[in-house]
């Protein structure tokens, strides 16, 4: 009988190790902020592609930002990303003079976690927090109001909000006033004229034309 116990006890316990020890294994996913408590050690980042770009060697340096924090991703290899997109990122984290880096090692490591054009946001949810889109790939959804050579209006169904947007003549855009529309182009802010607007000046940018019931 003891024998059947003492059996029963090691099971649970040689259970119970082997949980710890796959915990313990397990590449902690962090907040951008929580870098500098992980110096040296492998660790998951998700984030926004703020920006990115190659050095001389063939490394790809990616800017991520997350809420208000932000972080550098060095890629030894080359991904395909855009601004916009939502990305994770396993590698080692690494300060590099007063900058906290993740050194990534293996581009299978970088997935696209969402691409920036596969979702919409409204004129709405740009307004209540323009800082998140700022400088990235965005696309928003709208009604063409009026139309100029370089550039046109959207706005919500009711008119409460309104949105500028610039585009090169090159593209050849044929649109109508009304017409219900996906709008996917980067997110300025024009000092000079304190305002908002969305440029499409980039090959990936577009519009899309929403069928109406």
């Amino acid at each position: 009988m003891k024998l059947k116990y003492f059996s029963i006890f090691f099971s649970i316990l040689g259970i119970l190790i082997l949980y710890i020890i796959s915990k313990l294994s397990q590449i902690p996913l962090i907040e951008l902020s929580e870098m500098p408590d992980y110096e040296g050690r492998q660790v998951i980042l998700e984030g926004v592609v703020s920006e990115y770009r190659f050095s001389r060697q063939g490394n790809q340096f990616i800017n991520i930002k997350k809420g208000n924090d932000t972080a550098i991703i060095f890629n030894e290899g080359e991904t395909e990303i855009e601004q916009g997109d939502t990305i994770q990122a396993i590698g080692e984290v690494q300060k590099y003079g007063s900058d906290w880096e993740l050194i990534v090692s293996n581009n299978n490591n970088i997935k696209i976690l969402k691409k920036w054009h596969n979702g919409s946001v409204s004129l709405w949810q740009l307004a209540e927090n323009p800082l998140k889109y700022l400088n990235l790939n965005v696309n928003v959804t709208g009604y063409i109001e009026s139309i100029s050579n370089t550039y046109f209006y959207i706005v919500d169904l009711e008119k409460n909000y309104c949105l500028v947007v610039f585009y090169k003549l090159t593209k050849n855009i044929s649109i109508l006033p009304g017409q219900k529309v996906n709008v996917l182009g980067k997110l300025s802010f024009d000092k000079e004229k304190f305002r908002y607007q969305l440029e499409l000046y980039e090959e990936q940018h577009d519009i899309i034309y929403i069928k109406q019931e």
